[in-house]
């Protein structure tokens, strides 16, 4: 054989017996002998020189019948006229919310602020607050020396701060309890 050849002859050995096992797959599926589907199980017939038997897929079936091994029984069947009364249990459902800690992120007073440039960067950096909000904002934190901006998770509160910090708007994040 030249190359060519020899690729297209493997190819096409390659073909058979996958044609071969979907077949048996199929004959043994509904349980019917290869012969009644005009295929025969010996590899004589294909015109390949390396002889390949594949098995046919199984479905795989649990090791363990955990009903029987924890004890418990298929619920018999219910009588007519016969109520069961069957305990009303709500699963609690987390949600990511609950599992992500929060941080706030605070605005430091300082003196040499002006009020302008710290409420428009505010806005500019954290666009969920407004221009009144980030007003108060400011004034609770010239007078009180902090006051929380915002209340968000990590990697939001690490990238306000960083942004308000590249404005000269100096402020820290504290996880929230």
């Amino acid at each position: 054989y030249e190359f060519g050849e020899m690729a297209s002859h493997c190819q096409n050995c390659i073909v058979l017996a996958l044609i071969f096992v979907s077949f048996a797959t199929y004959a043994s599926a509904f349980n019917s002998p290869l012969g009644s589907l005009g295929l025969r199980a010996s590899s004589r017939e294909a015109k390949c020189s390396p002889v390949m038997q594949l098995a046919s897929p199984q479905i795989a079936r649990p090791k363990v019948d955990l009903g029987r091994s924890l004890g418990l029984s298929q619920p018999e069947a219910a009588k007519p006229g016969a109520k069961t009364a069957a305990p009303k249990v709500t699963p609690v459902r987390k949600t990511q919310d609950d599992e992500t800690p929060m941080f706030k992120v605070i605005l430091l007073g300082d003196t040499d602020y002006e009020q302008s440039h710290v409420v428009t960067q505010i806005t500019k950096v954290i666009p969920s607050v407004k221009k009144e909000e980030a007003i108060r904002i400011y004034v609770e934190a010239q007078m009180t020396g902090s006051s929380v901006i915002i209340v968000c998770t990590e990697e939001h509160a690490e990238h306000y701060a960083q942004q308000l910090k590249r404005q000269q708007i100096y402020a820290k994040i504290e996880k929230d309890e």
